[in-house]
């Protein structure tokens, strides 16, 4: 029996690898998540995505894979070194895979990726601009304006994480003064809480901790959610977007993160763009990111695109 005819695609983490084969419309064929090696050096790494494709090899069209740090959209090369990725600038991602197994490849952000899955087939589906924001250990963003991803001069459009906003949280390494993101993303609000004596494991402890009346824990989600929201009220008044689509593993906390963001937006954009914006859950969980970069591969294939034997 012949396999269907697929894409493959990989979503690369700091801990793990999210693989998928996805069809032309999107949907999720089959799914596996297994460790990423990402900071084991490059041989470990490329070994485990060589490894996570070469299973589905058969009946694939093309492949995708987001990973977390900019990405050259001409030459699918990394931009810049990312941390917790074991990846020197300018390293060939697309055409290194494109080489090991002999098929088209596609590269790109993760978080472009994601947005690219949740605006054709989640969330933000039919809006002509979305933009879809990431809360994780960090803050990613992706745009898409009718259907296709905004990446900018040379893939780094849509990097609200770090922008200089006079945070007065810790110093973000990233190298931006004043940057937001150590206040905004999860593992910022993680290092605050313990500082304020919380015993927690992750972002959803010291969301629990709010909700219980921890008056601490209640202080920190309030000021990640203000911060959250001056990163993306910045990017509300840079595109105008119909929807603002909020995901990642920190928004599993739901309307507790959701709710105050939408209040703060009040403060960080102007009712023009406000009035008719909507702030909504991403609708793919975990997988938009391998939805993202199936669909990337699909489109690739679709322009004639061929990556370098």
């Amino acid at each position: 029996m012949h396999a269907p005819a697929h894409a493959i695609a990989l979503d690369l983490g700091g801990t793990d690898l999210k693989a998928a084969c996805v069809s032309a419309a999107g949907e999720v064929l089959e799914f596996a998540r297994v460790p990423s090696h990402a900071g084991d050096g490059v041989d470990a790494l490329m070994d485990t995505l060589v490894g996570a494709a070469r299973s589905w090899r058969a009946g694939a069209r093309a492949l995708g894979i987001g990973v977390p740090g900019v990405i050259h959209p001409a030459t699918g090369a990394l931009v810049d070194e990312t941390p917790h990725l074991a990846l020197p600038a300018g390293f060939p991602v697309r055409d290194t895979l494109a080489r090991a197994l002999a098929v088209t490849v596609t590269a790109d952000n993760d978080a472009n990726c994601a947005a690219l899955g949740e605006a054709r087939a989640g969330a933000a589906r039919g809006a002509g601009v979305a933009v879809v924001v990431t809360v994780g250990t960090g803050v990613g963003c992706g745009i898409v304006v009718e259907g296709r991803v905004l990446r900018g001069a040379w893939g780094g459009a849509g990097e609200i994480g770090h922008m200089g906003l006079r945070s007065p949280g810790p110093v973000c390494g990233c190298g931006v003064e004043g940057c937001a993101e150590p206040v905004a993303g999860g593992e910022g609000l993680v290092h605050r809480a313990r500082a304020a004596g919380l015993a927690c494991e992750g972002a959803a402890d010291v969301f629990a901790a709010a909700a219980s009346g921890h008056a601490d824990a209640a202080r920190l989600v309030a000021e990640m959610a203000d911060a959250l929201a001056a990163q993306v009220g910045c990017c509300v008044q840079t595109v105008n977007p119909d929807v603002v689509v909020i995901g990642g593993g920190v928004a599993q906390a739901g309307e507790a993160l959701l709710a105050p963001v939408r209040a703060a937006l009040a403060r960080y954009a102007q009712p023009s763009h406000l009035r008719n914006l909507r702030v909504v859950p991403a609708a793919l969980g975990n997988r938009a990111g391998v939805v993202g970069a199936g669909l990337m591969a699909w489109d690739a294939l679709a322009s004639g695109a061929v990556s370098p034997a």
